[in-house]
């Protein structure tokens, strides 16, 4: 039986990332990253986190970050489930003049967000999501 919980651990976190292709960070920049996440939901199978989404939000526009199912475990409708929590979340914060939610899609699961009413860009009037990766060593 899956169980949904809002708590994970920085290993937990960099497990489910490393096996979804994104590679691990660093334990204080994951903890930071927990700390300052205002919505968390974990999809837990016997105390395992196999699958994780996350929302950060400034009061004007919300970013949904980290929607990551193992990959044994993809098809099953955690994802589908874990999104339709973060955008009840959001949802909620959406109250008072709207909110603007962002989201960067992993290559091949635009289609999956697609379902949740995000536009693909670029569009006829909008132009492409843009990123950029800094580091310092």
């Amino acid at each position: 039986m899956i169980e949904y919980n809002g708590h994970i651990t920085v290993d937990e976190y960099n497990t489910l990332r490393e096996a979804v292709g994104w590679g691990t960070c660093g334990t204080d920049k994951v903890r930071m990253a927990i700390e300052r996440t205002d919505f968390l939901i974990v999809a837990r199978i016997d105390g395992l986190a196999i699958g994780m989404a996350r929302v950060i939000h400034d009061g004007l526009q919300a970013l949904i970050m980290d929607v990551a199912v193992l990959p044994e475990h993809q098809g099953r409708g955690i994802g589908k489930y874990m999104m339709t929590r973060v955008m009840e979340f959001i949802d909620g914060l959406s109250k008072g003049g709207g909110i603007y939610v962002n989201l960067m899609s992993a290559k091949g699961k635009e289609g999956f967000y697609g379902r949740f009413g995000f536009d693909f860009r670029p569009d006829d009037t909008r132009g492409a999501g843009m990123t950029q990766f800094i580091t310092r060593l």
